[in-house]
């Protein structure tokens, strides 16, 4: 249910997520929670504006004050198991500098949402786009995230996977995922990838970069490579869920930024979405997913944009961006069972 519906019903949330804010309570938590109790959707950025403008008006008025008390409760009981289940996640990136040659010409492959353990992850396409790669003598491929489609997302989700269990979701990513000859996979684990971390405490990325020796992982969530001293590229792989309009939450998300830590090069995964946008004096990215729409996205209206990018930069003899060449290279109509192709099946 959308937030504007349940307002129409009468209802309201508000006086309960700044409660349990000034309990201190992270936003997502808080967002977790309340989508699931009250079966909303998309309230992310919602609930982020309430305690925004609340904490605003705090500081305005100067005012110091002390939180509600909150009786235990059904949202409470939510709140601590969603607490449990967040174990891991990267709000500070780490951050990798690259050796920069020299060359004013900076080519490489960014792709994400891969979803390998899915059935409707699209391999054939995934390694289409390796070898265009390849023939374009690109080195390097950055991947913002959800390589594995993870197990036990939701309720439902072991219907939409070929494997159950974390070896064999690992040994699928080490045999199938495109291996190149000259080419490496830097990638940070997504929203799909940690719940394996959540159930058994096992972080499959780490698993995967120790038997693939040309693929490195970059943590969770969000990392930043220096491309050169003076141009970053920052992957990020978002929690939440899709807005409508395709270009609201990256622009949200850049107009957050502070000044000094903005990124030149920004490519945000999770949503399945294909853009380019250049606000803020950022260059962002919506990397594309090598799924197709699943059940679930079906269920909830959410199209997938299959594809990948393949980016090209000059910069100045300091490594400052001159220009940027964006192709996006897609993928029109998925293959069903593409994944058998994969498993003699």
């Amino acid at each position: 249910m959308t937030y504007k519906k349940y307002l129409e019903q009468g209802c309201d949330i508000k006086e309960e997520v700044l409660a349990l804010h000034e309990l201190g309570h992270k936003t997502i938590d808080i967002v977790n929670a309340i989508e699931e109790i009250y079966g909303l959707t998309n309230m992310y950025d919602i609930i982020y504006s309430m305690i925004r403008y609340h904490n605003l008006k705090k500081k305005m008025n100067n005012v110091s004050e002390k939180p509600e008390k909150i009786e235990p409760g059904k949202l409470e009981e939510t709140l601590e198991k969603q607490q449990k289940r967040i174990i891991m996640q990267n709000f500070e990136p780490e951050v990798t500098i690259r050796e920069w040659d020299g060359a004013e010409t900076i080519t490489f492959g960014l792709i994400s949402d891969t979803h390998l353990g899915n059935k409707h992850t699209q391999l054939t396409y995934l390694h289409n786009f390796y070898d265009l790669c390849a023939e374009r003598g690109i080195t390097d491929v950055y991947h913002a995230g959800d390589i594995t489609d993870g197990l036990k997302m939701r309720r439902g989700h072991e219907y939409e996977v070929y494997v159950t269990s974390a070896d064999e979701l690992k040994e699928d990513v080490v045999k199938n995922y495109p291996k190149r000859d000259g080419i490496t996979t830097h990638f940070i684990g997504g929203n799909h990838d940690i719940t394996i971390f959540r159930h058994v405490g096992h972080d499959i990325c780490k698993a995967i970069a120790k038997d693939r020796d040309d693929m490195r992982y970059l943590g969770q969530d969000c990392a930043v490579v220096n491309l050169t001293p003076k141009c970053t590229l920052e992957l990020s792989h978002p929690w939440d869920g899709s807005a409508y309009s395709i270009s609201y939450k990256p622009q949200k998300r850049i107009e957050a930024m502070e000044a000094d830590s903005k990124p030149n090069i920004l490519a945000i995964g999770n949503y399945h979405k294909a853009e380019y946008l250049f606000y803020r004096n950022v260059h962002c990215f919506q990397t594309g997913c090598f799924e197709s729409q699943t059940p679930f996205m079906r269920g909830k209206n959410l199209s997938a944009n299959m594809g990948g990018w393949i980016v090209t930069i000059n910069v100045d003899k300091e490594g400052t961006i001159k220009s940027i060449a964006p192709e996006f290279v897609p993928c029109y109509k998925a293959i069903t069972d593409d994944w058998k192709k994969y498993h003699n099946i």
